[in-house]
């Protein structure tokens, strides 16, 4: 312990004794030795150090802070004691912990004194660093206050140069949209200017327009509520004769001669029904007109079944997937309820004279609104009703007689072709199948034509539409800009385009026009055809039948290189094939006249003829009375022959005198007379006075004369006229007309009649007393090696004919119905499933 606390008082550097030898004492024990070493100065640490209170605080801070100041001759003076063997703190355990804890104090306080030796200079070289780090961290807060200082000095240019900024952008942007206001302005002034003379054209004309407005909607409505029943000629007299002049009488403004087709459809409209299939003449676009503008559901008289078919493609994307119905259709009123709630388009063909009690509801409109949905009652239930529901009623009979309550449900529009629409639709047939791209370059002209009107149509809209919604400034609205610049360069386009189609149209209708004669001669003869319907109701004709005759005309009649040759070569082909096919289906009484119809109706369309003529050859004086007429001064005339005279020489101003000629001459004419074949002779006095005229009116005249003297000799005078009758020279050269071949006699055969046939088309035969053709149709199937199975109609027969018809179908081979009279009913029903093996596929 002595000399554990000269080793304390060495390092606190407190006083010690003198030094001189002194034994010391170490260990425990066996440990325990005696040896010479310094004398200990414990005495004087009792007095001094071991009297401190703070003794222990004292040799903390000595730890913490006096241990750096140990010098080297404090370890010198220490390193006697740290050499003893008995100096640890092992040994010092054995006196007291406290011991323990001195000793290794000194230890650690000497080898701290080691360790520094090495430690300090590192040290001293830090305090360096950190001082010179502290003068540069002082340079650097300087240099950031510097910097901050020049940062916001940097700040506020910033700021200030951006405000400038701003400022020069928004006044380049004010300047960049004056300019372009300016050019709006100048691009607006321009395009109005193009518009000006227009539009105030178009206004004093609208002034007019609306001051006349109240009489021309009074006419349009009369016009569509009345007019449908009536032809192209009527409807011309109620409109022009009898409903302009009843408004005029009350002082109703009324357009001069008004177009009810302009007033009623633009010509864009027009233009989209012309190509869905509408014919182009103006019968048809009135037409048009009356189904589509009509409040009520139109019934259509269709004959030809042009209408049907319009309607088919003007509706073809409302049609409902069965297509086109019928009364007799079993799933009829499921097809209308359909229709009615999914909006489409409903057509019902095949109607005859009354129409189904079921329609009631629905053609009077009887809709029952509740909330935004609307139900109609049909057949005593309730059905969803959509505006979009669309009814078409389609008759092919040519007059058919509905009641006047039935009348008042729907609009009745007669679609009857006229000669002269048909005569342009035979012209686009013809050209098509002669000149094809011709056609096609008209059709694209036309396509072309309507586009650009109704684009121009549009823009008109929409730009008075910017216009007139405008509230702002007129040059802050760059959409208005637009339109109206392309309204201006599409006017420009489209007056050059129609301009431009115009002449196009005319180059290419002079080129029609030279297929005209074929066109106006199928006309002429399909109205022939339908003429003899009067004769006898059987004698119908569909107008699907004549276009296969006037298509097969094209096909059979000799090819030329001159287009009025090649024209001669198809009408006398389709003149003689019409007349032909015709001919088999009529009675034999009736041929000849259907061949006078033909002839006259061919001379009067081309001028040669006057009706008054040809009324005067058919009626002749029975509209006169023997008993009221001048007396007859020549007992052997008869008195009809004597009547015919009279009207002859009132009607023809060429016979007037033909009277006093007769009473002059008598003695040439009695002979004449009495001939039995005064046809061959010339006639006494009138001769050379029609010797001169055109070879068709000497025939015609030569025909009357011989038609008021002696009518029992007509038709044989009638068939020496159709002889003769053989050309006529017209549109600068010769048109074929009849000639001897139509006076032969003539023959059909089995053979000739299946070589026209079509499967189909079925064959009807009318037989006379004893007639059968089944030996011939029998052999005529061996020869072609045809099964045929004969089925004679009767009681419960219907049954048995349809499963011979179905297997004729699927095996190709023959069927003969027998009998048909005694199966009528089954007779109208066999046309639709003929349709239906027809047109699989169509919906028409």
């Amino acid at each position: 312990i002595k000399l554990i606390f000269d080793c304390v008082s060495l390092l606190k550097m407190a006083p010690l004794v003198k030094t001189e030898s002194a034994e010391v004492t170490l260990g425990v024990g066996k440990d325990k030795k005696t040896f010479m070493f310094l004398k200990d100065s414990y005495k004087i640490v009792q007095g001094g150090i071991l009297t401190d209170t703070r003794f222990l605080q004292s040799i903390i801070q000595f730890s913490k802070v006096e241990k750096d100041f140990i010098n080297n001759e404090t370890v010198e003076l220490m390193a006697p004691y740290l050499a003893l063997d008995g100096f640890s703190p092992s040994t010092a355990r054995n006196a007291s912990r406290a011991a323990e804890g001195l000793c290794t104090w000194c230890k650690a306080m000497v080898d701290y004194n080691e360790a520094s030796k090495m430690v300090k200079p590192k040290l001293e070289a830090l305090r360096l660093a950190e001082a010179r780090l502290q003068d540069a961290e002082r340079d650097l807060f300087k240099a950031e206050m510097r910097l901050k200082s020049c940062q916001d000095v940097l700040g506020a240019l910033q700021q200030d140069f951006d405000r400038q900024l701003a400022t020069k952008r928004s006044i380049e942007e004010n300047a960049k949209s004056t300019r372009k206001r300016m050019e709006q302005a100048t691009s607006l002034i321009s395009g109005l200017a193009g518009e000006r003379t227009r539009w105030n054209n178009d206004r004093e004309e609208f002034a007019n327009i609306k001051s006349q407005l109240i009489g021309d909607i009074a006419l349009a409505c009369a016009f569509v509520a009345y007019c449908g029943p009536f032809n192209q000629v009527f409807r011309e007299y109620l409109i022009h004769s009898k409903l302009s002049a009843d408004l005029r009488e009350r002082k109703i403004p009324l357009s001069h001669n008004l177009d009810l087709t302009d007033f009623l459809a633009d010509i864009g409209t027009i233009g989209d029904w012309n190509l869905a299939g509408l014919p182009t003449d103006p019968l048809s676009i009135q037409n048009g007109i009356l189904v589509t503008r009509s409040s009520r559901f139109p019934l259509l008289i269709d004959p030809q079944g042009q209408a049907l078919n319009w309607i088919c493609n003007f509706e073809e994307n409302r049609m409902p997937h069965f297509g086109v119905s019928s009364f007799s259709n079993n799933r009829f009123r499921e097809q209308m309820e359909f229709c009615l709630a999914e909006g489409k388009a409903m057509i019902v063909a095949g109607v005859e004279q009354e129409l189904d009690p079921l329609l009631t509801p629905i053609l009077e409109k009887q809709i029952v609104t509740k909330g935004k949905s609307k139900y109609i009652t049909v057949g005593g239930k309730v059905c969803d009703y959509s505006d979009e529901f669309m009814l078409y009623l389609v008759t092919r009979l040519p007059n058919p007689h509905f009641s006047p309550e039935e009348q008042s449900k729907c609009t009745i529009v007669d679609f009857t072709v006229t000669q002269k629409g048909l005569e342009e639709q035979l012209l686009g047939r013809v050209i098509q199948k002669e000149q094809r791209s011709l056609e096609e370059s008209l059709k694209n002209v036309l396509e072309e034509v309507n586009g650009n009107t109704k684009s121009l149509l549009k823009l008109d809209q929409m730009l008075l539409e910017r216009l007139s919604e405008n509230s702002g400034n007129l040059l802050d609205d760059e959409e208005l800009i637009t339109v109206l610049a392309d309204t201006k360069l599409k006017a420009t386009d489209v007056k050059e385009k129609l301009i431009a189609a115009a002449e196009m149209r005319k180059n290419i209708n002079e080129k029609r026009e030279q297929y005209r004669p074929v066109a106006t001669r199928g006309s002429v003869l399909y109205f022939t055809i339908v003429d003899m319907s009067q004769v006898n109701c059987m004698y119908q004709t569909s107008l699907d039948q004549f276009q296969v005759l006037f298509d097969k005309s094209m096909e059979v009649s000799e090819k030329a290189n001159l287009a009025m040759k090649r024209v001669n070569n198809i009408i006398e082909a389709m003149t003689y094939i019409s007349y032909r096919y015709i001919n088999k289906g009529l009675y034999e009484h009736d041929k000849t006249s259907f061949k006078l119809i033909m002839t006259f109706k061919i001379l009067t369309t081309a001028n040669k003829l006057d009706s008054r003529s040809i009324s005067l050859f058919l009626r002749g004086g029975s509209a006169l009375d023997i008993t009221q007429a001048k007396p007859k001064p020549f007992q052997w005339m008869s008195d009809e022959a004597w009547l015919h005279i009279l009207q002859l020489s009132a009607t023809i101003p060429m016979f007037k005198a033909i009277v006093e000629d007769i009473q002059s001459n008598e003695a040439a004419f009695l002979p004449w007379y009495n001939s039995n074949e005064p046809e061959k002779f010339p006639i006494p006095i009138l001769e050379p006075r029609i010797a001169d005229l055109e070879d068709v009116t000497y025939n015609f005249n030569r025909l009357l004369i011989l038609r008021c003297f002696r009518e029992d000799r007509t038709l044989l005078a009638v068939n020496d006229f159709i002889r003769k009758v053989d050309f006529i020279d017209q549109h600068g050269g010769r048109l074929p007309v009849m000639g001897p071949k139509y006076t032969e006699p003539v023959t059909d055969t089995v053979e000739s009649v299946y070589k026209e046939m079509e499967s189909t088309t079925p064959v009807i035969f009318l037989l006379s007393a004893g007639a059968d053709p089944t030996d011939s149709i029998e052999t005529l199937a061996r020869r072609k090696r045809k099964e045929i199975e004969c089925v004679s109609m009767g009681e419960g027969q219907d049954v048995v004919a349809m499963r011979a018809i179905n297997t004729a179908t699927s095996m190709g081979s023959w069927v003969l119905l027998q009998n048909c009279h005694l199966g009528l009913d089954f007779v109208d029903s066999l046309e639709d499933v003929l349709l239906r093996f027809r047109q699989p596929e169509s919906n028409c």
